[in-house]
């Protein structure tokens, strides 16, 4: 059997997502290198804290010991390596100083500002994975070229595991013409549209989810609408419609007088809401459900009542993604299922990985 190809890793951001794709990577190396002949293997790994480097292959050991760290666990004291503090860019300048070559770059942060690392990358004859939405969700201009590289996949930032992007990606690969699409995006909004609609409180929900960490340690994070705006506009873009993110009308689900708050105050405030929602569930008829829907000419993202049929199908932390195209016109392609959590998005990651590393 041929040896494997060699393909060096370079991951930026080991929270949640970072963490477990390498620990899949860990699980799963061996298998893809005796199925897929290719070695996907960590060169550099970097966070907010520093960077770990070393260019012939970081040990599983030291990757274990990292990740150990990384999870919390206080009887964990030996140190893998140093820590260089070290910016992105720096980072990737003296890997390719070093000689590294076609390297795959996981940006696996949610940081606003890591274009000019992910251009770095691209120009070094690198390619990227995106676990991060926010370079696909800017200004059309900053972002077009990430949706047209051939080095660039993002299968992770919509829907986390569920083959949302690669089926749509597919689709138009084949021809067909995406007309309009609809969908619920949102775990954790899922999961307290379903509470709501047991009837329970919705301050109670919130901070029950924040609890489990269901929501980012600020909720409105989520309770805003802006995550899942960003990721009916990434649908959008890849369907073919140069959009902005200010096409898409966003309905948080706080007043804006809350919106400058700390998160304590923020979570204080949160009872008063509570009639409101009581009496909008009381008014209306149907199941609350927080969805989005996108064409052409721009999208809304909202609290809307839905029937019982489209309530069940969107029950708990689900998500589901519908799409109107030309050949499914009268029955559109909806895809559905447990889209959200770190190891659904790290094997989003993993895959996306493995295709650069196939085809490139």
């Amino acid at each position: 059997m041929a040896e494997p190809r060699r393909i060096p890793l370079i991951v930026i951001g080991m929270g949640q997502v970072g963490s477990a794709f390498l620990a899949q990577l860990m699980r799963t190396r061996e298998y893809l290198q005796a199925r897929y002949a290719v070695d996907l293997y960590p060169v550099a790994l970097a966070d907010t804290t520093g960077a770990l480097v070393e260019v012939g292959g970081l040990k599983d050991h030291d990757l274990k010991v990292l990740l150990a760290q990384k999870a919390g666990q206080a009887q964990i004291v030996e140190q893998p390596g140093a820590l260089d503090p070290m910016p992105a860019g720096d980072l990737l300048a003296q890997i390719v100083a070093q000689g590294v070559e076609k390297a795959v770059v996981v940006d696996a942060t949610a940081a606003a500002g890591m274009e000019p690392t992910l251009h770095q990358a691209l120009d070094a004859g690198y390619s990227v994975v995106l676990a991060n939405k926010r370079p696909l969700a800017g200004t059309w201009n900053e972002a077009q070229m990430f949706f047209e590289h051939p080095r660039v996949q993002f299968g992770a930032t919509v829907g986390g595991g569920l083959p949302i992007t690669t089926t749509l990606r597919a689709m138009i690969d084949a021809g067909d013409r995406v007309e309009r699409i609809e969908g619920a995006l949102s775990g954790t909004l899922g999961y307290l549209c379903s509470r709501l609609e047991v009837g329970e409180a919705f301050s109670v929900i919130v901070d029950a989810a924040k609890a489990r960490g269901y929501t980012e340690p600020d909720p409105r994070e989520d309770l805003s609408g802006v995550d899942v705006a960003r990721k009916m506009l990434i649908l959008g873009r890849l369907a073919g419609w140069p959009l902005e993110l200010d096409n898409l009308t966003v309905d948080p689900l706080y007043p804006p007088t809350m919106a400058d708050l700390s998160v304590d105050e923020f979570m204080a405030a949160l009872p008063r809401l509570d009639s409101d929602f009581a009496a909008y569930m009381g008014a209306q008829a149907g199941a609350p459900r927080y969805l989005a829907k996108i064409g052409s000419e721009g999208g809304s993202v909202s609290l809307r009542m839905v029937g019982e049929r489209l309530a069940a199908q969107l029950s708990g932390r689900m998500n589901q993604v519908t799409f109107w195209t030309k050949i499914y016109h009268d029955r559109p392609l909806t895809i559905s299922g447990p889209g959200t959590g770190r190891e659904n998005a790290a094997a989003a990651v993993l895959r996306d990985c493995l295709q650069l590393a196939r085809t490139g």
